[in-house]
């Protein structure tokens, strides 16, 4: 038997391997491998799945890495004269303390030392004494021990050698089954020197593929992923078995020496431990958390930290409402203490404890937290369950005995590190650390990489046969998906090729014509291709996060598992909580300052939600530009249609418009506008839906009816589940009692099979009301501050956007429909964000916002302010490029920005004065060079040198004057040139927009559209001024140009095809007001017609036609 020892995979080689873990694993098991090995570059990303999918096909793992070892892995200064050599070496835990040495190896390598890869030193790993339950094999080619062998530096290897023998507890020599020239002649040197050293050798395969058929596909992948050729260092890099290492080394060496390599690898196998804990199968894995002592049990300090608050959020109701909310809970902390959720709620309690201290922006709740009572009084959500008609069970029964608490946090975007810093000050630095995610090779993204590689490849079978047009027509053939994040939001996922190969016409006749294409793309989508740092998802152990899995560092260089999501979570059983920054919440917290309010002003359990103004004006009318969630243009519609004028209406709105809840949204509005013509299946829903018109709409409606067919409470949510995943053995029983339950209702047989059926749709698709409550009160009181402090919260949600050109037009519109004024900059009166002046309505750019200028100068600018005159600031503020920009946009008082600019280069223009000299040479080059004869100057003999000396200063300055003057106008030329060009562009120049003197402005009020409304695919008309040209040349060598455009609201890229370029010349040129017709395809235009803007706008007034 033969053991793969040497194995990388997808996830934990990124774009170097395109083997699966699965995939491995399965291979051992059909070839009768008893174990398997994990050994990717420098990382551990798949142990886990290794371990879960080894008991699955009953293979036993081997958990390691192939570490990267340098001299000294604290060095980071390669350069071009050297670069400090790194090397591959292979360590597998084989026992207990040697997957925790493994750990933190590779945490060290993948933190400390990160520098193009993760590297560390085998002293460092001596002296930690960390080689301790580890097996160690020389690695590939590019081990340690392979170079210095082909460069003849014996003394160097022996030297090597026993340095490893020293630091592990096995070490074996690693000779691969490659039938390469070099790797044969690489096995000969090892296996001499392992006898020499009288040490083990073992056989390896380095695989990076499942077979060898697939080295052509390994090929483009790295290709397309790193644009590197392989040749052939991965020739026999893949799974093997007996056989597959006898054919590739039998004409090596004698059989009895491959045959002691391949027994080898069984050998090393035994040596690993059999109860190595791994770390799966544990169940959830809670923080520690410490009660006051004068509480005999957890349960009882939740119990009291639950009723602790009683009277303060609810003593002013009515005895039956608090008699209600108490019986509430004391239902829900039963189930939470069964569940062993209890230390869970306390730390979730500390946590928003210690946020409220910091005065952190917190959301009302997230997901299905709302509709726990008991979370409500702890703190951590705002949302009374009670009042909101929400079930505990959605959020916790006892039927989910087993499964991890799991609670969401939205959080201040800008201050959302202040978050990870409680966790680290309550739970400890160590126990804390983000969740990896990783991105994966997106189909369409496959196809058009793919087969460009195939195209432009010489040695391709398809060369110059799969043009940019073929690839762009095939990735249009492939749909899209909507479905929901781990976060819950909505995001669109291409359909694999695999899956649509067979049942589309169109793709079968390309696939007939490209068969090697097709299987490229089918073999290679969906693998991962980078990593990078779950949005909100934060660990937090009881004990250091290293115990439990290796670190890696983030693209901001701080620490994070190498883990996601799923694997730490589902089968480690650790806690983690997601923090989720949520720019709504800056929004609102800016206007709530500027408008001199707090949140507890605020309070949503106490704002009035029936103020009809915010209806009548926001929602009803469709005016919903900033306001949370209800933005789209599908919202905004949704609101009119349904005249949404009450606070269910409004979360209705937000929890249809999800993938698969739209298509009920129409009954909704017809059975609210129209009550009398409501049809339902059975009259009974009338009741059971009245809070949604009579449609199934929420999660808590499918388990409002469920209860009504008479399940538990622990069943309801089973069912509820098990229909939207389609479960077809459970939902068969769950069919039985629900047709048992509505016959005893006096329903029929018709109706009971019609009710399943929109259950069953609904199921998969139905939205969580706890979440769509507290969203849609969030996004109430953004519209309660939109319509009664209108211009503070405007100029908080421009502050939010001022990044994004495009939002901040739309909000500028916002403001103008409004009479708010937004106004450039002003020097005296600006701060570095937005400016609201609510007594004037007029809101002001802020400095952060104008292009040109650093936080520094805008410190200084405003620590300096006021300024009494423009020679004021220059003399304070000597920054020229900060005060070009500034006067770009208009923020010193002038009627006229170019005469003010020519008054600052004039300002900035370093004169010269002139210095008379003492002497004036000889007569002859006074006489030559300045015509001045020095004999007319003569008193007698003598002359008169005072007045000869006088006169060739004056003569001198008269020179100088000149020169000086034609250097400040060339100066000035240059000045121009440089900062001074096209001022009717100066204002985009600065503040990226068109704000007070848009040159656009007539057509594009003319045309009323914009670039988001054209529709993908179709004809356009783009008003815009040309900023950049890239011209480049075809395959043919025909000229064509890449354009950037500016438009009211946007820079758009747009391409102009060589025809087109040479019929429109002499328009493309910078600075060029355009009308221009073209094609919009994914945001980019495809020129066909170009006009003069003026020329178009003169037409247009005259014919009414577009173009």
């Amino acid at each position: 038997m033969f053991i793969n020892l040497h194995v990388h995979s997808a996830i934990g080689s990124l774009l170097d391997s395109i083997l699966t873990v699965e995939q491995a694993v399965k291979y051992a098991a059909d070839n009768g491998q008893s174990h398997i090995a994990l050994t990717d570059h420098g990382t551990m990303h798949g142990f886990v799945e290794q371990v879960k999918l080894c008991k699955k096909y009953g293979v036993k793992p081997i958990v390691g890495c192939e570490i990267y070892e340098v001299d000294n892995y604290l060095e980071k200064n390669d350069s071009k004269e050297y670069t400090q050599p790194r090397y591959h070496l292979v360590l597998l835990a084989s026992k207990q303390v040697g997957l925790q040495n493994l750990f933190k190896i590779v945490s060290e390598a993948a933190t400390t030392g990160m520098y193009k890869k993760p590297r560390i030193s085998i002293n460092w790993i001596k002296e930690h004494n960390l080689g301790e339950g580890i097996i160690c094999l020389t690695a590939c080619q590019v081990g340690r021990l392979s170079r210095y062998l082909e460069n003849e530096m014996y003394d160097e290897a022996e030297e090597f050698v026993n340095l490893l023998k020293d630091t592990f507890d096995y070490v074996a020599c690693e000779i691969q089954s490659h039938k390469t020239e070099q790797q044969l002649k690489c096995n000969t040197l090892i296996y001499k020197f392992a006898r020499h050293m009288n040490m083990p050798y073992v056989i390896t395969t380095d695989a990076h593929m499942l077979s060898a058929n697939q080295i052509d596909t390994h090929s483009i992948f790295v290709s397309i992923g790193e644009g590197r050729e392989t040749g052939e260092t991965y020739v026999g890099c893949h799974l093997q078995n007996e056989q597959d290492v006898f054919q590739y080394l039998g004409d090596w060496m004698l059989e009895r020496v491959v045959q002691q390599g391949i027994d080898e690898t069984v050998h090393i196998a035994n040596m690993i431990d059999d109860d190595i804990d791994y770390g799966l199968d544990h169940g959830n894995i809670m923080p520690t958390i410490n009660v006051p002592e004068e509480f005999s049990s957890h349960e009882d300090y939740l119990h009291y930290l639950v009723f602790e608050k009683f009277d303060n959020k609810f003593g002013w109701m009515n005895e039956e409402d608090q008699k209600i909310r108490r019986e509430r809970l004391e239902k829900e902390l039963p189930v939470i203490n069964a569940l062993d959720y209890t230390d869970y709620f306390i730390m979730l309690h500390m946590i928003a404890e210690a946020a409220d201290a910091r005065q952190l922006p917190r959301g009302y709740s997230r997901g299905s937290g709302a509709n726990c009572l008991c979370l409500f009084m702890l703190g951590v959500t705002q949302i009374d369950s009670i009042r909101w008609d929400l079930d505990f069970s959605r959020f916790a029964n006892l039927g989910r005995k087993g499964s991890l608490a799991d609670f969401d946090w939205d959080i201040s975007k800008r201050r959302r590190k202040e978050i990870i810093e409680i966790s680290e000050e309550l739970f400890g630095k160590e126990n804390v650390a983000p969740i990896a995610t990783f991105n994966t090779l997106a189909t369409k993204v496959a196809i058009r990489d793919i087969g460009k590689v195939l195209n432009e490849r010489q040695d391709s079978p398809y060369f110059g046969q799969i043009p940019y047009s073929l690839r762009d027509e095939v990735t249009k053939m492939i749909p899209t998906v909507k479905t929901l994040s781990d976060l819950g939001e909505e995001v669109e996922k291409d359909v694999l090729l695999k899956e649509l190969v067979g049942k589309d016409e169109k793709l079968n006749e390309v696939y007939k014509k490209f068969p090697l294409w097709f299987k490229y793309v089918m073999e290679l989508e969906g693998l991962p291709k980078s990593r990078g740092r779950h949005a909100a998802g934060t660990l937090i152990t009881p004990h250091p996060v290293i115990n439990y899995c290796p670190l890696c560092l983030d693209n901001e260089r701080n620490p994070m598992i190498q883990l996601e999501m799923h694997a730490a979570m589902d089968d480690l059983g650790l806690v983690k909580m997601d923090y989720l920054g949520l720019e709504t919440l800056d929004v609102i917290d800016d206007a709530l300052k500027m408008a001199h309010l707090t949140w507890e002003d605020v309070d949503i359990n106490h704002l009035n939600l029936e103020e009809q103004r915010v209806y009548d004006e926001i929602y009803k009318s469709g005016n919903t530009v900033g306001v949370f969630q209800f933005e789209s243009a599908e919202a905004k519609k949704m609101c009119i249609d349904a005249q949404a004028d009450n606070i269910e209406d409004i979360i209705a709105i937000n929890a249809s418009n999800r993938p698969g809840t739209k298509n009920s949204f129409p009954d909704y509005c017809k059975n609210k506008l129209y009550p009398d013509e409501t049809v339902v299946i059975h009259p009974d829903l009338k009741t059971l839906f009245s809070k949604t018109h009579s449609i199934l709409l929420y999660q808590e409606d499918a388990l409002h009816l469920l209860a009504y067919a008479g399940f538990s409470e622990e069943a309801q949510d089973t069912g509820r589940r098990a229909i939207g995943k389609k479960k077809k053995d459970v939902m068969a029983s769950l069919y039985t009692q629900f047709h048992e339950g509505l016959i005893k209702k006096q329903w029929t047989e018709q109706q009971i099979k019609d009710m399943w059926a929109l259950l069953a749709k609904q199921a998969e698709y139905s939205f969580n009301r706890g979440h769509a409550v507290a969203y849609s009160l969030l996004a109430y009181l953004t519209s309660w501050l939109k319509t009664f402090y209108p211009v503070e919260f405007l100029t908080a949600v421009l502050t939010a956007k001022s990044g994004n050109t495009a939002k901040l037009s739309v909000i500028i519109n916002e403001c103008h429909r409004l009479n708010i004024k937004v106004l450039p900059p002003k020097i005296n009166e600006s701060t570095l964000t937005f400016k609201a002046k609510p007594e004037s309505k007029e809101i002001l750019f802020g400095f952060g916002a104008v292009k040109g200028i650093g936080e520094s100068v805008i410190t200084k600018i405003i620590e300096n302010q006021p300024y009494s005159s423009f020679n004021d600031y220059i003399s304070k503020i000597p920054d020229k490029s900060a005060t070009i920009a500034l006067i770009k946009a208009g923020a010193f008082p002038t009627s006229n920005k170019m005469k003010l600019m020519k008054r600052y280069a004039s300002l900035s223009y370093e004169r010269k004065e002139y210095r008379p000299v003492q002497s004036y040479g000889t007569k002859a080059k006074l006489l030559i060079e300045w015509d001045i004869n020095v004999d007319d100057y003569k008193i007698g003999k003598k002359v008169d040198k005072e007045t000869v000396l006088q006169l060739y200063n004056e003569k001198r300055k008269e020179k100088f004057d000149q020169e000086q003057e034609q250097k400040y106008k060339a100066y000035m030329e240059d000045f121009r040139q440089k900062y001074a060009k096209d001022p009717f562009l100066w204002e985009y120049e600065s503040l990226s927009m068109f704000l007070t003197d848009n040159p656009l402005q007539e057509g594009v009020d003319l045309i009323n559209s914009n670039w988001d409304d054209a529709p993908n695919g179709e004809k356009t008309v783009v008003l815009c001024v040309i900023s950049d040209i890239k011209r480049k040349k075809d395959k043919n060598n025909n000229q064509f140009a890449y354009l950037d455009l500016i438009t009211s609201d946007r820079i758009i890229e747009a391409t102009i095809w060589s025809k087109q370029l040479q019929e429109y010349f002499d328009l493309i040129a910078k600075g060029k007001c355009l009308a221009i017709l073209g094609r919009k395809e994914d945001d980019h235009l495809f020129v066909e017609r170009v006009k003069p803007y003026t020329v178009w706008l003169e037409k247009i007034k005259r014919t009414k036609s577009v173009y």
